[in-house]
């Protein structure tokens, strides 16, 4: 929405000023809302992706743009500078859109938005304006149009915080819920090995929400992660994975079957994870070298030794671990010696770029590579057609799981797909 809101807004003040600055025969300022015009046409586009590449582009792009104006709108003796308010918008879009963790567009772009609004309302700049100037006819009301147009915007950006905000705060008070009301669901998405042979599977975390829809993690992981609700709700997904791996204890063909369970970084900074998970465990009565751990990249960008020690303590008790998304986050080398760490799991977003670049694929390899060498297993997550796996096979690794194999299902029709794909008579 405040992609969107930029995007108008300066599509709109752009194309009105450059027609005036044109209708006034005045060519060379109509250069400058030319650039407004294509930076909201850029905020229009990105606004379908709302990513924070796209908001770093828009909002640098509106930031030089109305620095430039507000340079030129050097203040006269009867009409102060007045382009320089659109930094309050600005500054304020961008604190309230970025993510809480991206510190660049949440506090120091404001802040510079902010430092520059001061400078050119003390006239700091002033010696910098150019030797040009808007026409004096419409020196007067373009003052009073800025005004009310910056601070139309300034209330129309707390106005969607404000809905935002009573979003999550409700979706927040829903989540609390969640668990206590058997909201919770997990579905697992099988892992196989090269051959078609099944190894496991992942359990993936899924909420259903009071309104009937199944939201994915997405919807609501990043809110559980803000308020640490993640804990609880991770303790449930591996309460009902440990119950699954019961269940398929009591057939002989699926005892050696394994479920890999996502642990969050928040929940590794959580002094009471250990002894948690290992109730569940025991309560359970369930073979702890059967589970497999995941963690992020990101869970090693703070308090690494404190995560280091609990791993241990975990891995120590039969369990293992596997490193998520490896080569997005945080971790080098030397910190992947330290961890007991048996399983790189591959992101997708290498195998995607590895099918497209020869760069890309000489990379991918070099993953799995770093993989045999540290005595590790790889395993490529998102492999949706048989040439992926064909070129994950030519490179070495013979894990896989994805698409190509089976989608994300409950412990119900995961039994169905493992009797017709392993001839295991399941119930």
């Amino acid at each position: 929405m405040i992609l969107k809101l930029a995007g108008v807004a300066c599509i709109g003040l752009g194309l009105a000023w450059t027609l005036c600055y044109l209708y006034f025969g005045r060519y060379e300022l109509s250069v400058v809302f030319i650039g407004l015009t294509c930076v909201g046409v850029l905020a229009l586009h990105r606004s379908k992706r709302s990513d924070s590449s796209s908001l770093l582009v828009v909002a640098h792009g509106v930031f030089v743009v109305v620095c430039a104006i507000s340079l030129i709108d050097a203040p006269i003796a009867w009409v102060p500078r007045s382009a320089h308010l659109f930094l309050l918008p600005l500054a304020a879009g961008a604190a309230f859109t970025f993510e809480r963790h991206e510190r660049y567009g949440t506090l120091i772009f404001p802040l510079i938005c902010i430092a520059a609004f001061v400078a050119f309302a003390m006239g700091a700049l002033d010696p910098l304006a150019p030797a040009i100037s808007p026409p004096l006819e419409v020196r007067a009301w373009g003052a009073k149009l800025n005004t009310t147009t910056s601070m139309l915007l300034l209330a129309m950006v707390f106005g969607i915080y404000r809905i935002d905000s009573g979003k999550r705060l409700r979706l927040e008070r829903e989540l609390g819920r969640a668990v206590r009301n058997g909201e919770i669901e997990v579905y697992f998405q099988p892992q196989v090995r090269g051959s078609g042979i099944v190894t496991g599977a992942e359990a993936l975390v899924r909420w259903r929400h009071p309104s009937g829809k199944l939201l994915s993690p997405d919807a609501f992981i990043d809110l559980a992660e803000e308020s640490t609700l993640i804990c609880e709700i991770g303790l449930e997904v591996l309460r009902q994975a440990c119950e699954t791996l019961r269940h398929w204890s009591d057939n002989p063909r699926t005892q050696a079957l394994r479920l890999a369970v996502n642990i969050s970084p928040v929940q590794l900074q959580d002094p009471s994870l250990v002894s948690s998970v290992s109730r569940i465990i025991r309560e359970a009565g369930i073979d702890p070298s059967l589970l497999e751990f995941e963690l992020t990249e990101t869970a090693l960008a703070t308090d690494t030794a404190a995560v280091l020690e609990r791993m241990e303590v975990l891995a120590s008790s039969g369990a293992s671990w596997a490193l998520d998304d490896f080569g997005t986050g945080y971790s080098s080398l030397a910190t992947l010696r330290t961890l007991p760490v048996r399983k790189l799991k591959i992101d997708r977003q290498f195998l995607i770029e590895a099918t497209r670049q020869e760069r890309a694929q000489r990379l991918l390899g070099k993953i799995i590579e770093i993989s045999h060498v540290m005595d590790m297993c790889a395993l490529a997550e998102g492999v949706e057609t048989p040439d992926q796996r064909e070129l994950l096979t030519r490179l070495g690794c013979d894990h896989f799981q994805g698409y190509l194999f089976a989608q994300p299902m409950p412990r119900e029709e995961l039994n169905r797909w493992l009797g017709i794909h392993c001839g295991l008579q399941l119930v």
